[in-house]
């Protein structure tokens, strides 16, 4: 086969090739085959039919390539055979975890091994070291000593291993060096030099347990203090009424909480002197003392008497028991066996008083020292006292008052706070302005100060003008106690002509008459008298203690209480309620209709409510939230001096 091209024809393509095949006798695998003509019938315009033409020539035979130089990887070690003579260099590939330098030059990707292996350089990923790391950790009761650790396996790279080729892409693998573990022996060494001396648990620590790549081992347990019990006194005539029945048809109030008297000789109170606590070791082996006992005293006044022991609280007459700053005191009872009404007239005594039947329309009962205990209900009366009222039904339409003149002290107490608040305010508003703008009038400045920023003081000014000129009902009726308070005070906290119309001086003269005041008015004690009445409706009620409510809730009322209030078994509907200083406590707030309700904490307290309802406005201090819907599981706080309300566990305010 000389020849190396030749035409070929035919009618189709085919036959064309096997014409020119046969003229250079080579097969088909042997020739390349060129289109010069394809096939084409006779048709319109065209005379005759057109053959198929190609031209067809002989393969130049392929050179056979030239030897090639071989790499390959043993034992982590490059291993390198040079090409023979005209034969081509390896090449190497790697990816971006190894670096590589040739003759000194960084390489990326492959790198042909021109000169060999010697001025090649690879750099594997650096290996890590495996690590122990061990601690003892003691509780700050010093009662627990933990044994804490935590092991890391160390990491070797090397080249993986590959047989010989031209072009090698070098892989890195990683072997993991395993950790040191501990040993019950080392452990024994850790708890030594720990000081751990006492309630050591090395027997229990095995080899399986150390074998964990980390784990928490109690390594020693010290022998708690045992706490003593305090001294404590019960009150026997204070016992606790058995629970109401809600769902019963009818309920038994006078049954359930009736109040008796009690004979000469009673035991009124019991003393539990306590008990000491044990020492403990801790675990470094020192004694763990438990705290002191605390002890507290039975305190007896007139009427009762303490036991030879000093552990019994007895009457010394026929009476009324009750518990006066934490003294124990019996006084003689009046007694009336029916209702207070027309029959009766108005009911004033020195003592106490106990009405066995209800105060009816227009009634007054006042008792200048003692308490008052109604045992039916309260209805279109007054019920005033120095000392604590109980009802045990109903309170409709009616006003009660308890702690005498300690009410009307509270009240201007917290008048005397607000104006001093507001009072302060307003100095340093207009001292900062004027020091900006000393041409400015100073009464222009007052006055828009206190309609932008200040708007309640002028009523609060007023109100405390003309605070000892209320009606009788709302100063408690105690004429001689509240003229003692009023001598307490100067003459120039009433004089407030032209207050806000005169200098920065005279108000700054009469911000520290305020304070003067408050302080005097801090300075008078307090008798704590409490209210605690079954139901509430459409009434004033207000005492220098606590107000309870025992039934199904406080309707349309406005109170007034020192220490604290409390609906829990029931609803505060429509009214106000207002504590100086203590908690407020309710099964629910508001009305689904959004009733207008207010709770308000003048100082320093909490409130808290099994449901709130909308359109009711809870307020501490000088900070109000008003709920706009039904919110459960309610508690209103100070927290860092701002207003926090909780619904359960969410925040929603504050």
């Amino acid at each position: 086969m000389t020849k190396k091209e030749a035409l070929g024809t035919g009618r189709t393509i085919e036959e064309a090739i096997k014409a020119a095949l046969v003229e250079l006798g080579a097969s088909r695998e042997q020739v390349d085959v060129q289109m010069l003509q394809e096939p084409a019938k006779r048709g319109f315009l065209r005379l005759k039919s057109q053959p198929a033409q190609v031209r067809v020539s002989v393969k130049e035979p392929a050179t056979p390539p030239a030897a090639a130089g071989t790499v390959a990887v043993v034992n982590g070690q490059l291993q390198y055979t040079p090409p023979p003579p005209g034969g081509s260099e390896p090449i190497i590939e790697f990816g971006p975890e190894l670096r590589v330098s040739y003759h000194g030059e960084p390489v990326q990707k492959e790198l042909q091994l021109t000169a060999g292996l010697d001025p090649l350089e690879i750099t594997l990923p650096a290996d890590t070291e495996p690590e122990l790391n061990y601690d003892v950790v003691v509780d700050p009761t010093k009662t627990k000593a933990q044994l804490v650790w935590k092991t890391t396996p160390g990491i070797i790279h090397r080249l993986a291993d590959q047989a010989p080729r031209t072009r090698l892409r070098l892989q890195v693998i990683k072997q993991e060096v395993q950790a040191p573990r501990l040993t019950p022996e080392m452990v024994k060494e850790i708890a030594l030099a720990a000081g751990l001396k006492h309630g050591l648990r090395l027997s229990d620590l095995t080899e399986e347990t150390l074998s964990a790549p980390h784990g928490v081992f109690d390594l020693a347990r010290g022998t708690p203090a045992k706490q003593g019990r305090d001294a404590s006194i019960k009150y026997v005539f204070q016992d606790d009424p058995r629970e109401v029945d809600l769902d019963a048809i009818r309920v038994d109030h006078y049954e359930l909480h009736g109040t008796s008297g009690v004979s000469e000789g009673a035991v009124l109170a019991v003393k539990d002197p306590g008990e000491p606590g044990e020492p403990g070791v801790d675990v470094y082996g020192q004694p763990i003392i438990p705290r002191p006992v605390k002890d507290v005293q039975l305190k007896v006044g007139e009427g009762a008497v303490l036991s030879e022991d000093g552990l019994q609280a007895i009457a010394a007459v026929a009476g009324l028991p009750f518990l006066q700053g934490g003294v124990i005191r019996v006084k003689e009872v009046f007694e009336l066996a029916g209702d207070a009404d027309v029959s009766t007239g108005n009911i004033t005594m020195g003592g106490d008083i106990v009405i066995r039947g209800s105060v009816l329309e227009n009634v007054k009962v006042q008792s200048n020292h003692g308490s008052i205990v109604v045992h039916g209900l309260v209805s279109g009366a007054v019920l005033r006292t120095r000392g604590s009222i109980t009802v045990m039904r109903n309170v409709v339409r009616s006003r009660l008052f308890a702690g005498g003149a300690s009410v009307a002290r509270m009240r201007l107490l917290n008048l005397l706070e607000q104006v001093s608040e507001q009072m302060e305010g307003l100095i340093a508003a207009a001292e900062s302005i004027t020091s900006q703008a000393e041409h400015i009038s100073l009464e222009n400045l007052v006055k828009h100060l206190i309609e932008l920023k200040f708007s309640d003081l002028p009523k609060q000014v007023k109100d405390l003008t003309r605070f000892f000129q209320a009606p009788e009902e709302d100063t408690n009726g105690d004429g001689e106690d509240t003229a003692a308070l009023l001598e307490l005070l100067d003459a120039d906290l009433f004089a407030t002509e032209g207050l806000f119309k005169s200098d920065l001086a005279r108000l700054k003269r009469y911000h520290q008459t305020v304070l003067r005041n408050r302080a005097a008015i801090e300075e008078v004690g307090i008798l704590e008298a409490d209210v605690r009445v079954g139901y509430l409706q459409n009434s004033r009620v207000e005492a220098s203690g606590t107000v309870t409510v025992t039934g199904q809730g406080c309707f349309y009322s406005t109170v007034l209480a020192g220490t604290g209030f409390s609906v829990s078994n029931g609803v505060f509907r429509g009214g106000q309620v207002t504590v100086d200083s203590g908690n407020v406590t309710a099964r629910e707030l508001g009305g689904p209709a959004g009733i207008a309700t207010t709770v308000s904490v003048v100082k320093r307290g909490r409130i808290s409510a099994s449901l709130v309802h909308p359109n009711v406005v809870v307020t501490i201090g000088m900070q109000s939230y008003k709920f706009d819907e039904t919110t459960p599981a309610v508690k209103v706080f100070l927290h860092e001096g701002n207003l926090t309300v909780y619904s359960g566990s969410n925040k929603i305010h504050g």
